[in-house]
């Protein structure tokens, strides 16, 4: 009886722990490309179609009011393989016009921020894009306690190629241990002789 209750104890708190994490999911701002300013957030192509060998896009929100926090989601598809490069930055003067990026995700995977004097920055380079495949830029971040607005700005670039697939990894992997005996293999066999 008590392994019953213990365990139906459980099963709640986990269906409160989900509630909770799907409502401050909620909370987050989804934009999708094509989204222009005054959008805010905003995120739009600047040169270049869904489908040109290189794609550049500009994104990024003013938050207004002081201590606001904000977690905005930029989503998009590319409908052909390559890789993904993109900054961000953040540049104030004052406190007012001060705000502090938290967390930067990139299809999910967090990657550290530069902070200085006047900003935060980030650059990153080698982001594998799949066709097809949804990828999100994660912003994260709260206002200073006496802001008016703060703004971050980002851009992001796409250049086409082939995208390796991890089975393919393995195979090149593979395939060059396997050269790598054949070839030591016959060395010794040299060597006997």
């Amino acid at each position: 009886m008590l392994a019953k209750k213990l365990l139906l104890s459980v099963a709640v708190c986990g269906v409160l722990g989900l509630a909770g994490i799907s409502s401050s999911a909620s909370a987050a701002t989804i934009v999708n490309v094509g989204t222009l300013p005054p959008a805010n957030p905003y995120f739009y192509l600047t040169s270049g179609t869904p489908t040109s060998p290189s794609i550049t896009a500009n994104f990024g929100a003013t938050i207004s009011g002081p201590s606001a926090t904000f977690d905005d989601i930029f989503q998009f598809t590319i409908p052909q393989n390559g890789s993904g490069s993109g900054s961000i930055s953040t540049s104030f003067s004052s406190l007012v016009d001060q705000l502090t990026l938290n967390q930067v995700l990139i299809n999910g995977t967090a990657y550290p921020l530069i902070s200085s004097s006047g900003g935060q920055s980030l650059a990153v380079t080698g982001v594998p894009i799949l066709n097809g495949v949804m990828n999100t830029i994660e912003v994260k971040g709260v206002t200073s306690a006496t802001a008016v607005a703060a703004t971050y700005t980002g851009t992001a670039t796409f250049a086409a190629g082939a995208v390796p697939e991890p089975a393919s990894w393995a195979m090149m992997i593979g395939g060059f241990g396997l050269i790598g005996a054949a070839m030591r293999r016959r060395r010794t066999g040299f060597q006997l002789a």
